[in-house]
């Protein structure tokens, strides 16, 4: 493997996106992703049409009233803006609302939408003054276009990282695979998992060429997205603290520094002052969602109940298991990237990993919330970089499938939270 290990983080900064050669390359990525996403989101359709064929009574999301009354599906699109997404889509559509004590049209205080990062609705919400724009298609449409921002940034990493030699097939690789990760299907709905990897990819790529100020102002703007954005924040700061004790490029990697954090503070400083108090802002998290930071207590019991076999709930067993594997796949690929690619996506792969167990949630939703980790993910594309184009078809097809499949069966079938 000793030929596609990646450059040190601080070599001469690449070409910008404007030369042709990545231009091109970053447009094949982009039409790889969508190839390969359709093909995904055409099997979670046909499973969810069985599935409502079979069970159309069977209840499977809140309702977001103020009784968060269960409802029975009846298409794709209710997986695509359930759960979370039915917060932005009601932020995108009045905003975070009149103030501490209001109620909205569903009975559900105002002040529960602050638990809510507001950077993805703030991007929908122009768009449902538009005719005939919805929220909901709003909040579809940011996602797909922060996805396709997304895959052509992994087509820039994967290039950096897989070098001249197979940096362009890497990069194509690198976008297709994180298109058939397990929990895929939040790229398309109304989550941030897009909107946050887009931040994540140009950010990171912005330290990997050295271009400071941009890795701080989208870490800044990353902040507003969503809690763990601190993965990201973190890490562009120490790579700029790095750089200012080598005296690299001036007085850029201390404005890094001070914007990265930007962002986080702001609307956290904005949520708490609104509610009187940061205590406050936090018991919203834990007491109305059951989020909150464990030390990782919840995800061991979940760990240990399947390896001690002491896991009583049968009917929350299949998705246990599979939450399990994919968190063990995520560490296994995440201890083989450590040597392969610059240190920078090697710790913010780790700080995603530590806040996504450190925290108590469903389960279910490890693929989720590990989505935007996609460092992980240069490990197989570096490995499938190597195969034929006629076996690197078959493989993404098949995965491609796979992902469809679970994308339908977790929401529809078993009935747990994506």
């Amino acid at each position: 493997m000793s030929d596609v290990v990646a450059a040190p983080a601080d070599t001469t900064p690449a070409p910008a996106l404007a030369a042709p050669a990545l231009r091109r390359g970053a447009g094949l990525a982009i039409g790889l992703y969508l190839l390969v996403r359709l093909v995904s989101l055409e099997v979670m359709g046909i499973l969810a049409a069985r599935a409502y064929l079979q069970a159309p009574g069977k209840q499977v999301y809140p309702d977001g009233s103020i009784n968060n009354q269960w409802r029975s599906f009846t298409s794709i699109f209710d997986a695509l803006v359930s759960w979370d997404g039915r917060w932005y889509v009601k932020i995108a559509g009045t905003g975070l609302g009149g103030p501490i004590g209001a109620v909205d049209g569903d009975g559900v205080p105002y002040e529960l939408r602050l638990a809510f990062f507001p950077l993805y609705p703030w991007l929908a919400r122009p768009l449902t003054f538009l005719p005939g724009v919805s929220p909901i298609a709003a909040c579809l449409f940011v996602s797909f276009v922060a996805a396709i921002a997304a895959a052509a940034g992994l087509y820039l990493i994967g290039r950096h990282v897989g070098g001249e030699k197979r940096g362009h097939r890497v990069g194509l690789i690198l976008a297709a695979v994180w298109a058939v990760a397990p929990a895929a299907m939040t790229q398309n709905g109304a989550f941030t998992e897009s909107l946050f990897t887009a931040l994540a990819v140009w950010a990171l790529y912005a330290v990997l060429t050295r271009q400071w100020l941009l890795a701080g102002l989208l870490a800044g703007i990353s902040g507003l997205s969503r809690p763990t954005a601190a993965a990201l924040i973190g890490t562009v700061g120490l790579a700029a603290l790095v750089a200012a004790f080598a005296r690299r490029d001036g007085w850029r990697p201390y404005a890094a520094m001070l914007l990265a954090p930007s962002g986080l503070i702001a609307y956290l400083t904005f949520a708490s002052i609104r509610l009187g108090g940061y205590t406050k802002y936090t018991d919203i998290h834990h007491n109305t969602f059951g989020a909150r930071w464990d030390n990782g207590e919840n995800t061991w019991g979940m760990v240990s109940d399947i390896l001690y076999g002491v896991d009583g709930d049968n009917a929350d067993k299949p998705i246990r298991v599979l939450s399990f594997l994919m968190l063990a796949a995520f560490i296994v690929l995440l201890i083989l990237l450590i040597p392969r690619a610059p240190w920078p996506l090697t710790v913010f792969a780790a700080a995603m990993l530590i806040l996504s167990t450190g925290t108590s949630t469903h389960i279910s939703m490890i693929g989720r919330h590990l989505m935007p980790a996609f460092p992980v993910l240069l490990v197989p594309a570096l490995l499938l970089a190597r195969a034929r184009n006629r076996d690197l078809a078959v493989i993404l097809g098949a995965l491609a499938l796979l992902s469809g499949w679970y994308a339908g069966w977790l929401p529809f079938i078993s009935g747990q939270a994506i």
